[in-house]
């Protein structure tokens, strides 16, 4: 297996944590015979155009899934691979927001009073996932080409696709999960994934499904 990892940064920084938890990933892949490629976006302010390059960095490739990273993004050893080597087309982690309160930046499916879990996997499939911590198949873009095809354009020199875009009111990566599920795909959580966003000085670390638990324990004994 051959895996582009794609780390978007507007002001030109990784963080130390997200720095050292590649370095350690790029160990584990090669124990396990995989080959980690690597590109950074640098200084671009439009995240969604950000993206837009690595998604295009990664199709000229021959690499076989992308894994976008978020530069103020860390994880524990695995993690990376375990969504990489997903059977999922369209997979991720869902990591803290930045403050003390535990919560997280996650779309369920509104008509489902209940979590469903993929049988095999334990996925849960959701309605938009953060694109921090995400890993897309090649086909996640063949057929969003193939149902939008008109979102070709020029930037700064490169020919691009727009795969992710911000209408008013929207973020990019909920947009990008929305249109994803439009053509009938799915967005599946990873919800074992110990993750940590970082804010200057701060590092929020928490497991998306031990906070879900913890949750339902409450809720149970009211």
């Amino acid at each position: 297996m051959k895996l582009f990892v794609a780390i978007p940064a507007y002001d030109r920084k990784i963080c130390g944590e997200t720095a050292r938890a590649l370095l350690i990933e790029q160990g584990v892949a090669a124990a396990l015979g995989v080959e980690m490629v690597t590109g950074f976006v640098l200084g671009s302010p439009y995240v969604h155009v950000a993206r837009d390059q690595c998604a295009q960095d990664f199709l000229a490739t021959d690499c076989d899934r992308i894994v976008f990273v978020d530069a103020d993004v860390a994880w524990e050893p695995g993690a990376l691979l375990q969504i990489a080597m997903s059977p999922h087309d369209f997979v991720g982690g869902c990591y803290r927001f930045k403050r003390p309160e535990e919560g997280y930046p996650v779309e369920w499916i509104a008509e489902r009073e209940d979590l469903l879990s993929h049988p095999v996997t334990q996925c849960i499939e959701v309605s938009a996932l953060p694109g921090g911590f995400l890993s897309l198949s090649r086909a996640v873009f063949e057929k969003l080409q193939a149902a939008y095809p008109n979102r070709g354009y020029a930037h700064e020199g490169h020919e691009r696709h727009a795969f992710w875009h911000c209408p008013p009111g929207a973020g990019e990566d909920g947009t990008f999960c929305a249109e994803w599920r439009a053509i009938g795909g799915q967005v599946w959580l990873e919800p074992t994934l110990r993750l940590t966003h970082v804010d200057g000085g701060r590092a929020y670390t928490g497991c998306i499904g031990d906070w879900l638990r913890s949750r339902s324990q409450v809720s149970d004994a009211a």
